[in-house]
């Protein structure tokens, strides 16, 4: 059970983002979009360091707490999918509280 350690992280992260995106009716497309071309280059730049990191063995990942499908040279799909998750809940997150405070309905 313990090679679902890193997924089941993801999983409440994703859960608790989705939960967030729906009860707050975060529906903009122009949204989406953008989190798309942003999440496209922070996959590039943070997978070509781990994979950099990796290869010369100053990052690891423990192949107990993974599932072991390496997905690009060595860099588990669990890794893939926290650099699209975390920053998603982050920005969803953080659009919830605009609409929670009215910060976003007080702007000229």
């Amino acid at each position: 059970m313990a090679h679902l350690h890193y997924l089941g992280v993801l999983a409440f992260i994703g859960t608790c983002a989705l939960g967030v995106g729906i009860g707050f009716k975060i529906r903009e497309p122009r949204f989406w979009r953008t989190f798309l071309y942003t999440d496209v280059a922070i996959l590039i730049i943070y997978l070509a360091w781990d994979y950099w990191a990796i290869t010369k063995k100053n990052w690891y990942f423990d192949s107990k707490q993974i599932l072991g499908v390496p997905f690009i040279a060595h860099i588990p799909i669990e890794e893939i999918l926290f650099f699209i998750i975390v920053p998603l809940t982050t920005i969803v997150t953080y659009k919830a509280l605009k609409k929670l405070t009215g910060w976003e309905s007080n702007r000229p």
